[in-house]
């Protein structure tokens, strides 16, 4: 009947896979993953309609909360946004509803103290006697937590003001992170969930705030159940059939509470028969044990104590923690804290020796709660058949080896991380109440826990045909037997002579799979196929029943069974299977890469300690899961530990230094093993990566992306060079031109210029020499017998020289006018002439001496001499040279005329002419114009004086007259000479003739001789 009813099922099932993409990219607060494919199974009967939603344990604790989900028949931890497999509680409430927790919450815990929530789960408990837990609470936080309405409030100081958040808001908070979490990784709409708390909280807790809380997060809550029983379920232990009763002593040691229980197993069904538990002897303790040995170390060497500051203690703290878990791996680490306290930094190195050495007591007391839950259970110390582990604290290895003394015929299960056991057991027990939702239960007489899948096979209310449908649908491990019982091929006259063979004192390395018949299925082998292969192997060579080998070859298969039968010793041996291939391929060329790489990719995914291995794939996988390949092989974490490999066995120690001294060689030779082995998966994948032919495709496209991205910025830049080369070159063109256009406007208006003043001295020239003709004519007023009179003809100079163009043009037309007494016309402007003189002299004296009392202080507010006014300074102090009456007035009135400035006074002119003639530094700039001046104008100067000497001595012939060389002259002949250098030839001396108009070539030849000879002699007399 039951064999009809299981293939009728078979036929009627239909396992539907349905592969579905999601989102390339989901972000939840810093989560920013790539989901892969994920494959569902939907089963048509005794399961939900609804496929489309993740199964998941939460373990919510005080400290840190932990998420596991159900897929594929087994338990997955959910890995957070940041990599991190456990989450810490800490939320953080900033101004402008602004929330952050986790691990970014923790790390900034000592600036947001007043506005940071920890220990949340505590609260959700309904106590007795909160004494104890605010009490430890206010040890922790600044916040205050008080009761309003049976409302848990936690007052915050956000920003300054004072703010209250209720319990429930801080559990929503958390559970919406959760469940977007497991959104994010898994894909689904819906997340169904079962909580694990403590075995205490599970009749304290307030049921209807967590239903609130999780309803208002978007979870749908199945149960709550205990710690210890969701550890039992991690392990399995529910799968155990008989009636058999075994007990399990459940060990938990969390950051901030302990738990110890003894749970009851019989058929498969667990119930907890006593529990304790409490806040002191908890993870926070050994913190607190680092705390005082660093800040101790620092106090010495530093003389300051940093505990004394609340926020080097919460430095202290964190970094006391980091270095509590890594000294459960290595045996040593170092603490480092930059300005710790007074802004000296620590660096301390602590050994896991020293830590062991100051925790001893505080393990002594761990085991205190061992010893109370026996006593409350009725039980001794052999009672107890088995030790799961669970909790952070747990990890700590003396720790361990003290539970393991205190119970020596237990074993222990350890295998999985203490910090997500519970969740993994819980995310299992979601499966097992989603799967039998519909399916009505007896009721419960034996006082069990309603968990595990024997409990609910145990009480159902159904047919034996539909306890057959059940069993064949259960996907989490219970295959039928029949079908596991097909696998096992055993050949028997091979397997009869292999055992003939084995050598009965060294069983430990036979090859125990083989020794059960499993050589084919090895570590793929359940637990119950180990356990069908063990009766085949009695009832065929059981000394009772068969003479086939004997008796003492038959301790081979009990050896091989009593190791493959025990998870913790078969993972052992799994670890070293000698059947296993380590070898690594080692080819020069990328042929049949794929055929050589992926088989080997394949062996050794079994070590990882991550499931769901990225396999190698083909030539046509996207680069995205090529790199996720590499990525995840590159930090390849393997859970071989080769403990099988001891050469020595530490319970045969005498008393606990040997068996301390066994345990640390038998650690160094796995250290050295496990070193080994990463340097193996290290080699294979680097020598993959040297020869996978889409690496070398996608390097090649990069360089060519490389090549031309910089093909393109050099030929930007170029091409950027060249538009500002011609730039440069249009605008040098365009100044050049600009530059040119005025140049040629600037010289048109010299020329203009040049020419008016050219015009203006022709004509100025024009009517002196008119006027100085009709002078002439008229022997300068003077009758024609009488002799000339110098004085006369001074005063005539003086008053053409006086006269402005306008005046002397119309003098010349007045005396060219009929009947005009030209004499009379002449002397009347030259008295006006003289009373003009006379007038500014009497105002010059004045002037004068008004100036010379302030000369001193008013020093500074004298009128500047421009270059234009010292060129006409000069040139009027040639014309009117020394000895000229009323010299400094007539330089003043030509000055006026000339264009100077017209407030200058005669006393100013003579200063700065003394300044001329001395040579002072102010005025020494302008020498240099000054010479090419007095070379340009003293021969119109020259030219004048010598007409009038020789107008006064009418001389008729100058040639015949030598003439003695003025100090003007002179001083003239020598600028002309350094002007005009021997270099110019035969022009250089009319050159310099002309320069003297006074002069002819000849005396400017004779002259140069002259001063030639005079020098000679003066060096030969210096010599002499």
């Amino acid at each position: 009947m039951i064999k009809q009813s299981r293939k009728k099922f078979s036929t009627a099932i239909r396992v539907i896979s349905v592969y579905y993409q999601a989102p390339s990219t989901i972000s939840i607060g810093l989560l920013n993953k790539r989901i892969p494919f994920i494959t569902y199974t939907y089963l048509l009967k005794n399961t939900s309609k609804d496929a489309n939603f993740a199964l998941v344990g939460i373990r919510l604790g005080a400290s840190n909360i932990v998420v596991a989900y159900f897929k594929d028949g087994r338990s997955e931890t959910v890995v957070n946004e940041l990599g991190d497999r456990v989450t810490p509680t800490f939320v953080t409430f900033s101004e402008g509803n602004d929330i952050s927790m986790g691990l970014p919450a923790k790390q900034n815990f000592a600036r947001n103290q007043q506005n940071t929530v920890i220990w949340a789960s505590h609260f959700l408990e309904k106590h007795d006697d909160n004494d104890i837990l605010l009490t430890k609470y206010n040890q922790k936080s600044p916040i205050s937590v008080i009761e309003n309405e049976n409302r848990i409030e936690f007052c915050l100081t956000i920003d300054g003001k004072t703010k209250s958040i209720n319990l429930e808001s801080v559990i929503i908070h958390l559970l919406n992170y959760v469940r977007q979490l497991v959104q994010a990784v898994t894909g689904s709409r819906e997340v169904q969930a079962v909580l694990s708390v403590p075995h205490k909280m599970t009749q304290t807790v307030n049921q209807e705030l967590i239903q609130t809380c999780m309803k208002k997060s978007g979870i749908e809550l199945h149960s709550i159940i205990s710690d210890a029983c969701s550890a039992c379920l991690a392990y399995e232990l529910d799968k155990e059939s008989g009636h058999v009763e075994s007990n399990i002593l459940v060990y938990r040691l969390g950051g901030s509470t302990y738990e110890c229980s003894i749970i009851r197993t019989a058929g498969g069904c667990l119930q907890t028969i006593a529990s304790v538990d409490g806040f002191e002897n908890s993870g926070d303790d050994f913190t607190d044990l680092i705390i005082d040995v660093i800040a101790d170390e620092f106090q010495k060497k530093n003389k300051s104590d940093p505990r004394l500051s609340q926020r080097s203690l919460l430095k202290l703290r964190a970094c006391s923690e980091q270095a509590k878990h890594v000294l459960s791996t290595t045996p040593v680490t170092q603490c480092s804290i930059d300005a710790l306290y007074d802004g000296i930094d620590l660096d301390s190195n602590i050994s896991r020796l020293r830590f062991d050495g100051v925790a001893n007591s505080l393990i002594n007391n761990c085991l205190k709660p061992i010893d109370i839950v026996m006593d409350k259970a009725q039980l001794q110390p052999d009672d107890i058949k088995l030790i799961v582990l669970c909790g952070g604290g747990t990890k700590i290895p003396k720790l361990r080896d003290a539970i393991q003394d205190r119970l020596p015929n237990a074993d222990m299960l350890s295998s999985i991380t203490g910090d997500e056991v519970i969740a993994l057991g819980a995310a299992r027990q979601c499966y097992i109440e989603n799967k039998y939702a519909k399916i009505q239960l007896s009721t419960d007489k034996n006082n069990y826990e309603r968990v595990g899948s024997r409990y609910f096979r145990s009480h159902l209310i159904i047919t034996d045909d539909q306890k057959a449908e059940i069993s064949d649908s259960d996907g989490d491990g219970d295959e039928d037997d029949e079908k596991e019982n097909d696998q096992i091929d055993i050949d028997w006259n091979k397997h009869e002579s292999y055992l003939r063979k084995l050598d009965l004192g060294d069983w430990k390395n036979q090859d125990h799979y083989k020794v059960l018949g499993l050589s084919k299925l090895r570590y793929k082998a359940t637990q119950k196929q180990v356990r069908n292969a063990h009766k085949l192997m009695i009832l065929r060579y059981h000394p009772d029943k068969s003479k086939r080998i004997e008796s003492e070859r038959f301790s081979l298969i009990t050896h091989a069974f009593e190791l493959l039968s025990n998870p913790t010793l078969r993972r052992s041996y799994d670890s070293i299977d000698p059947k296993f291939d380590d070898s690594i391929p080692n080819p020069t060329t990328t042929d049949n890469f794929y055929q050589l790489f992926g088989p080997v990719f394949e062996r050794n995914a079994r070590w990882s300690i991550h499931q769901h291995v990225p396999l190698l794939g083909n030539d046509d996988t996207s680069f995205e899961q090529v790199d996720r390949f590499y990525r995840f092989w590159y930090d390849f974490v393997s859970w071989r530990e080769y403990s099988f490999l001891d050469e020595e066995d530490k319970s045969q120690g005498q008393d606990r230094d040997e068996r301390r001294y066994i345990e640390k060689l038998n650690r160094g030779e796995r250290q050295k093993r496990k070193k080994t082995e990463t340097t193996r998966l290290r080699n294979l994948v680097d020598r993959a990566y040297a020869l996978d032919p889409r690496i070398k495709r996608q390097k090649k496209e990069e360089q060519q992306r490389k090549d031309d991205e910089k093909l393109r910025r050099k030929q930007e830049i170029d091409k950027r060079r060249q538009e500002q080369k011609q730039k440069e070159i249009d605008e040098a063109n365009r100044i050049a031109e600009e530059k040119q256009r005025v140049d040629a406007e600037a010289k048109r208006k010299q020329d203009e210029v040049k020419r008016e003043k050219d015009a203006q001295k022709k004509l100025i020239k024009k009517e002196k020499k008119q006027f100085r003709d009709l002078c002439k004519e008229s022997n300068y007023f003077n009758d024609a017998a009488a002799p000339k009179n110098l004085k006369q003809i001074e005063q005539i100079e003086t008053l053409i020289e006086h006269l402005s163009i306008d005046d002397l043009k119309a003098l010349n037309e007045k005396l060219k006018e009929e009947n005009a007494d030209q004499s009379s016309i002449v002397l009347s402007e030259v008295r006006k002439m003289e009373e003009q003189m006379h007038q500014s002299r009497l105002e010059s004296s004045q002037q004068s001496s008004s100036s010379s009392s302030a000369s001193a202080s008013n020093s500074n507010s004298k009128i500047k001499w421009t270059t234009e006014d010292i060129e006409l300074l000069v040139k009027a102090l040639r014309i009117y040279p020394a000895g000229v009456q009323n010299r400094w007035l007539v330089v003043q009135e030509y000055l006026k005329r000339s264009g100077g400035n017209p407030n200058r006074t005669a006393q100013d002119i003579m200063q700065k002419a003394k300044d001329i003639g001395s040579g002072k530094k102010e005025v020494a700039e302008t020498i240099s114009s000054l010479e090419n001046i007095a070379l340009n104008s003293h021969k119109q100067t020259s030219m004048l004086e010598n007409q009038a000497k020789l107008s006064q001595l009418e001389v008729s012939e100058r040639d015949d007259v030598t003439t003695p060389w003025s100090v003007d002259e002179q001083r003239i002949f020598e600028q002309a000479l350094r002007t005009y250098p021997a270099t110019l030839g035969a022009s250089r001396w009319d050159q310099i003739a002309e320069s003297l108009p006074s002069r002819t070539k000849k005396e400017c030849l004779e002259r140069y001789k002259e001063l030639a000879r005079m020098v000679q002699a003066k060096k030969a007399t210096n010599k002499s």
